[in-house]
Parts: C-alpha cells; sequence; structure tokens
C-alpha cells in the first residue's frame, strides 16, 4: 500500500478543516481508493477486516461511502453476508432513503459500520446514527487507521466501541526521524482539538 502511494506524507486538508479552517495542515493522508487499482494486494486490507470483525456480533456490512465501498463490498461478499450503505443526507431524488440497501426484514438486525480512518469521528456518529434510525443496531465501527487526533475517545463517549487497526505504527517501512515528526504533528492537531473542545 505503501508502494502505490496509498500513504502519503506532506501538508494535507483533512475533511474537520471544513468545520475549523485554522486548525494544523495534517502530515499524512491514507488513501485507500490507490488499493483497488491493484488485483494483487486490493484484498490485503479485506484480510485485515475480516480478521478485524472476526469475533464481533452483526448481520450486516456497512460501509461508509465512498472510499471504503469496493472494500467493504469484497469483505460483504467474503462474508457472505448483505451491505449496506447510510448517507449523510436524504436523496433528494428517487426513493429519499436514508440507507440505501436497507431492507424491511432488516429492522432489528445489528450492522458493523467500516470506514478507512478515524479523525474526530463526528461523521462517523451521523453515518451510525442513520443507520440507527433506519432501524438497525450500531455498536461496533471498526477503521483500518487511526490518526489519533481524539475520534476514537469522541465515539466511545457516544457508546461505541471502536476498533482499530494503525498499520504505520506497526511496520518499519519509513524512517524513523519523518514517524517522529509526523507523531510530533498529529500531537500539535490532539493540543489543538483539546483547546477547541475545552479539554
Amino acid at each position: 500500500m505503501f508502494a502505490l502511494g496509498s500513504i502519503k506524507f506532506g501538508d494535507f486538508w483533512w475533511t474537520y478543516h471544513k468545520n475549523y479552517p485554522e486548525a494544523p495542515l495534517a502530515p499524512m493522508y491514507f488513501d485507500i481508493r490507490m488499493v483497488r487499482r491493484n488485483q494483487i494486494i486490493r484484498g490485503r486490507p479485506v484480510d485485515i477486516l475480516q480478521n478485524a470483525v472476526n469475533g464481533l456480533e452483526f448481520h450486516l456490512i456497512a460501509d461508509i461511502p465512498t472510499a471504503m465501498t469496493p472494500t467493504v463490498t469484497l469483505l460483504a461478499e467474503r462474508l457472505g453476508l448483505g451491505m449496506v450503505s447510510p448517507r449523510k443526507e436524504a436523496k433528494d431524488k428517487g426513493s429519499g432513503e436514508m440507507v440505501d440497501g436497507f431492507l424491511r426484514e432488516d429492522k432489528g438486525a445489528t450492522a458493523v459500520l467500516i470506514d478507512d480512518v478515524l479523525a474526530r469521528g463526528d461523521s462517523k456518529l451521523i453515518y451510525a446514527e442513520n443507520l440507527k434510525k433506519a432501524g438497525a443496531k450500531v455498536e461496533d465501527i471498526v477503521v483500518l487507521m487511526d490518526y489519533e487526533i481524539g475520534g476514537k475517545e469522541i465515539l466511545e463517549q457516544s457508546e461505541y466501541r471502536v476498533h482499530l487497526l494503525d498499520y504505520l505504527n506497526s511496520v518499519g517501512i519509513i524512517e524513523h526521524e519523518k514517524w517522529e515528526k509526523t507523531l510530533e504533528r498529529l500531537k500539535e492537531i490532539r493540543e489543538y482539538f483539546n483547546r477547541v473542545d475545552g479539554g
């Protein structure tokens, strides 16, 4: 994934900058979209996620569109389970549904929500709540990478169990100095949001 350019270092705008434009720029970016380009490794995130959800109780798999949709589709196929896709807001055309693929008989079913990264967690709360409004139960959220700027704590305060697979922290494929600088800049972002959130 690193060789394909899925993991990039530099200065990046993240989703939270829409609401907090003065927040520090992010030092890294994880782009799962690059993985689908290579037929050899695109199954690797599926392997990782399959291992992560092993032992969890769920009947449906829910993706957060659209970056993770192909990966979650492959996971649903492998596990032989139905897949649904919650929206942030209702469509302005067609059925106007908040959750694509959700059937009448799915009411009461437990869905595991899957995404690629975790930053602040704000959007995941919206997707999880929209799943619940449709009639699903949501207890677990699984992400491939945690940017470690407070999202896990925010989601757990809302009583969601968060399952994380921090790839970069467990391998030695980048220079130690670059990793140290990345951690320091992520710490600056955490400190910024600690001030914003009042500690």
